[in-house]
């Protein structure tokens, strides 16, 4: 039996010794894990917004308590479990709690009853009867990859650590996007624990369910080797058998086995903890073992790359600045369908509308005015939130593609580590914390010839009616455009503020890698012994947790962090 209670405080004590925060996540959601006796095992459902995802939650309640058909959710968490009455709680950011009706939920959960977060919700507890077979599980409603994760980016990733098991909403008619395997990706570092669900699976036939399963299957094993579950889903009654199918193959056994389950999401949140402490513990050592040139070959590189930091903070500001101004361009291309039909409603709607308006020409253009304010508005407001994904669409190629620079630089990092200390540096998965904008309010503005307003009371409509209806359909016609480019524009704005954020966030990330490999060269020779046994030790403990057959005890002392001296004895 492996004594490991004080494995936590030994790797705490590493990455402060080495001045490792990027691993205090990962740090704190194991103390979370280890603490205490097994209770729940949180089911988290992620997915893109519109991927069935509180659909799937609704279904499973047997009720509708999350809402559907409305903009998406705010950066908010919602969590469902079994509860010996209905129950709902929302708990703010300051601490505070409130209990609510579970009818009220959607005024914290809903864009459009929580703009921007505006009311400080930090999470809604929700408790129900009817989920009672299926305690212990915790059902955890993440906010939809089209909106963001959690209450803001930072919580998101402070959270994430805390997966217990992973269930990913991935539409059938669109399997498996760019946005959907970044998830996946990251969603490995934190829990073994991982499940494709194809929602809306009525939608396909039986063979074309096997054509949707072969493909994503195939595209598993190509990028990870690995068979992840996969389920369809639907929530329509006839389609009932997968929903049983689910509850039987999934679900249950997750109940039946929780303590083995708890056992091995801990076991893999800890081993990967371990792997990354190693990693720069294995980095430090060869420094402070190697010979001087060694160290002087490396420290020249590092000192190279940071006397260039501009040149790669030029990079991500020219992306930041490409993508920020391209937007525009493409989201009138996008939506130019859109405008067509708000254009072709308009025109029918005002032709109903004529024959009503028997006035003097400045109170019909009075009517005109008012009616096409309201249907602007009310139209524009569709587009903007049915769109949202087409708006957002920059933001997240923005990016990848700063991601994509972001590994250039750590394989460029890694090649100066290879060469100098022989030592591989782990590749490390840089996550920009995406805060999609909420949308922006919809203003119609539009204006008529005010000399042709003022003479309106000396024309005669007898004569000149169908004349001024053709003029007003033109005109109606030109504001869709016009304001529908508004639209775009203001869009256009808000994206390229957060584009210009991730920047930000791209390039102190990058100075931070920079920043902890030059800390670890600056490891001297009297640390080597030190650095040594603590690697021995972390190493033995990897092993061993490597081997769930060996019975090792997993508990954790909360006591404070050690330092890489004490971590050696």
């Amino acid at each position: 039996m492996c004594q490991t209670g004080n494995i936590l405080d030994r790797v705490s004590g590493v990455a402060a010794e080495l001045k490792l925060v990027n691993l205090q996540p990962q740090i704190a959601a194991c103390r979370k894990q280890f603490n205490g006796s097994i209770r729940g095992i949180d089911v988290a459902v992620f997915g893109r917004f519109k991927a069935g995802k509180s659909s799937f939650l609704n279904h499973l309640a047997g009720r509708t308590v999350l809402p559907i058909g409305v903009l998406p959710l705010t950066a908010i968490v919602t969590r469902l479990s079994y509860g010996p009455a209905e129950r709902a709680e929302v708990q703010f950011l300051n601490g505070e709690t409130k209990e609510i009706r579970l009818d009220e939920i959607c005024l914290y959960v809903a864009e459009n009853e929580n703009p921007n977060n505006q009311k400080k919700v930090a999470s809604v507890v929700i408790q129900l009867p009817a989920l009672r077979p299926l305690a212990p599980l915790e059902f955890v409603d993440t906010p939809g990859l089209g909106s963001a994760f959690a209450h803001n980016t930072e919580t998101t990733f402070q959270w994430l650590p805390n997966v217990g098991a992973a269930l990913v909403a991935v539409s059938c008619d669109a399997p498996l996007s760019e946005r959907d395997l970044g998830l996946l990706e990251e969603l490995r570092r934190h829990t073994p624990k991982i499940v494709l669900l194809l929602t809306k699976a009525d939608l396909l036939t039986e063979s074309q369910r096997a054509e949707v399963l072969a493909f994503v299957r195939k595209h598993l094993r190509e990028k990870w080797e690995t068979d992840w579950p996969v389920f369809f889903y639907s929530i329509r009654p006839e389609q009932a058998e997968l929903k049983v199918e689910l509850e039987q193959k999934l679900l249950s056994p997750l109940i039946r086995n929780r303590g083995e389950t708890a056992d091995a999401i801990a076991r893999h949140k800890l081993l990967s903890l371990l792997s990354q402490t190693l990693n720069y513990l294995q980095m430090a050592h060869a420094a402070a073992t190697l010979a001087e040139s060694s160290r002087q070959a490396l420290r020249e590189h590092l000192a190279e790359e940071r006397g260039q930091f501009d040149l790669l903070r030029s990079e991500l500001n020219v992306l930041s600045r490409e993508w920020s101004a391209n937007a525009l361009d493409f989201y009138l291309a996008k939506l130019e369908p859109a405008q067509t039909a708000l254009q072709s409603r308009i025109t029918t709607g005002l032709r109903e509308q004529f024959p009503r308006w028997n006035l003097r020409l400045p109170p019909m253009l009075e009517a005109w005015r008012e009616w096409l304010g309201i249907f602007l508005k009310r139209e524009l407001s569709e587009v903007s939130r049915s769109q949202r994904t087409v708006f957002c669409e920059p933001l997240h190629k923005a990016r990848a593609h700063l991601t994509r620079t972001l590994r250039a630089f750590h394989d460029r990092l890694a090649e100066h580590v290879k060469s100098a200390l022989g030592v591989t540096l782990t590749p490390h998965e840089f996550v920009l914390e995406v805060r999609e904008p909420t949308a922006p309010p919809v203003d119609v503005a539009f204006a008529f010839d005010a000399a042709f307003t003022t003479i309106g009371w000396l024309i005669p409509l007898t004569l000149f009616r169908n004349p001024i209806e053709r003029v007003l359909l033109r005109k109606a016609r030109w504001e869709v455009q016009k304001n529908l480019s508004r639209v775009a524009a203001d869009w256009r704005d808000r994206v390229a503020k957060i584009i210009n954020e991730l920047t930000g966030q791209a390039e102190k990330q990058a100075l931070d890698e920079l920043a902890a490999l030059e800390q670890t060269l600056a490891q001297t020779a009297s640390k080597a012994p030190e650095l040594a046994k603590a690697i021995a030790e972390l190493e033995e403990f990897q092993k061993r947790l490597r081997s769930p057959e060996s019975g090792t005890a997993v508990s954790v002392n909360s006591s404070a962090p050690i330092s890489v001296a004490d971590a050696a004895r």
